[in-house]
């Protein structure tokens, strides 16, 4: 028996203050997150973020939740649910599980579970379009920690690249003609922004090995030595889902959304150039995120709501949210694709 592992980084429990603090505790405890001196890490979630953005970021989780949970939990719940009943039986028997690294179901115990079920193959597959250490490297790193306290190691390989593959390319194509027909005067839009979560500057450098990074015409194609830069797979994904909707180059743009802190961020930002399109006269925008799966708090309330308002406010007359994957059942499909894909090629390998 193989199992497949659904990867990411977890949710809150509740839309409450404890709720909030509980996920917290684990989030800003991740040193591939912030990469910051232990003890600043400790200062920054005791004393600023479970105190006081805790309580805050509760009362927005209250406008966005779903009857069975947040967002992620509902529709990864739906995910696996339904790869679960795709999977092909002429493969022998295939279970499917999900991990997350700051909630329940932790990846600990989700690896524990597989052992005790005496399955010695996973398919490992990140929930995350574009690699960041902040993301993958996260979880997958709890994945081969877990993996490592096996009496006998499992096998493992790894999904990667999900922005180039094909199917996913596809889905959002189906996604963004489903929400954005151009031959529906109600739905024309000026230009279209693709918005990515961002990252600080210095995780990049960081990653950058062979010394190429420049923000700049360095990320217009992925190569052998960007293969695993973050902003490269961004403007990728940007190429390709633009490239298969036919838009022209001037209708489309890249952005990046939700920096924290004072340091330099990947940009432009997102806050900053919808600014900067209003004042060019730029009235109706829509905007993507194909930097996750299904909506979560940065999209629904810091775009659809926060945003659109400051659109608004800055002279543009409206910012349509396109939503994300979520439950469609063309996301569905593509991700038994892109395993069925995964499956039929893979050599289940022992953690290193």
């Amino acid at each position: 028996m193989r199992a497949i592992l659904l990867l990411n980084l977890g949710t809150p429990a509740a839309p409450t203050a404890k709720g909030l603090r509980e996920f917290y505790r684990h989030f800003f405890s991740d040193p591939f997150v912030f990469d910051i001196p232990p003890w600043a890490r400790w200062a920054l979630r005791n004393f600023i973020i479970l105190p006081f953005r805790a309580p805050k970021t509760a009362r927005d989780y209250e406008k966005i939740w779903l009857e069975g949970g947040s967002p992620l939990k509902v529709y990864t719940d739906q995910l696996k649910s339904r790869l679960q009943d795709a999977m092909d039986p002429t493969r022998g028997r295939m279970r499917v599980f999900i991990g997350m690294g700051y909630s329940e179901p932790f990846i600990t115990d989700t690896m524990q579970e597989i052992e005790e079920l005496g399955i010695s193959e996973i398919l490992v597959f990140p929930l995350f379009p574009q690699y960041s250490s902040a993301t993958t490297e996260s979880v997958l790193h709890g994945v081969t920690n877990a993996a490592g306290r096996w009496k006998e190691p499992p096998r493992m390989t790894v999904i990667k690249d999900m922005f180039s593959e094909p199917a996913f390319v596809r889905a959002w194509t189906k996604l963004i003609d489903k929400y954005l027909r151009q031959d529906k005067p109600a739905r024309r839009v000026d230009h279209v922004i693709f918005s990515y979560h961002g990252l600080p500057e210095k995780t990049i450098t960081k990653a950058d090995k062979d010394g190429v990074c420049a923000f700049g015409s360095c990320c217009d194609e992925i190569t052998s030595r960007n293969r695993y830069c973050y902003r490269a797979q961004c403007m990728e994904t940007t190429r390709a889902i633009a490239r298969s909707m036919n838009w022209t180059e001037d209708f489309y743009s890249i952005a990046f959304q939700s920096r924290f802190g004072r340091e330099p961020w990947i940009q432009p930002y997102l806050d900053e150039y919808l600014e900067e399109l209003a004042r060019k006269g730029v009235k109706r925008v829509a905007v993507v995120t194909p930097s996750f799966i299904s909506d979560c708090l940065e999209t629904i309330h810091e775009i659809g709501i926060e945003y659109r308002e400051l659109f608004k406010e800055k002279g543009g007359d409206d910012l349509v949210l396109i939503p994300n994957l979520n439950n469609e059942e063309f996301w569905f499909d593509a991700v038994a694709e892109i395993v069925e894909r995964h499956l039929s090629r893979s050599v289940f390998l022992n953690p290193v």
